[in-house]
């Protein structure tokens, strides 16, 4: 394999746990925004919960265009290499599964 491709296959997976990350803080914001409706919502203020609410709907579809995008790059690089290779590198971040 010439460096050159090495050098994009590398990009490309910093790319995804970008993505990754983008997506679990989207999620994170979803979750919080969620919370919030649900308390304005018991405290009868329905036009603050409704306001939480697309918020968090608004997080929601962010995280799922940062997971989209993780797809189609894995499909790329699927095309060009199977990801079975790249499975053999040790797993980076927090480890939590």
């Amino acid at each position: 394999m010439t460096d050159e491709i090495k050098l994009m296959e590398s990009a490309y997976v910093k790319h995804m746990g970008d993505h990754y990350k983008q997506a679990s803080e989207e999620l994170l914001h979803a979750y919080q925004r969620n919370k919030e409706a649900a308390r304005h919502h018991e405290a009868g203020a329905f036009k603050a919960a409704l306001h939480h609410a697309k918020l968090s709907k608004h997080h929601s579809f962010n995280a799922h265009a940062h997971l989209k995008d993780v797809l189609d790059i894995a499909e790329k690089l699927e095309a060009v290499k199977p990801l079975a290779a790249l499975s053999a590198r040790p797993p980076s971040g927090s480890g939590v599964h």
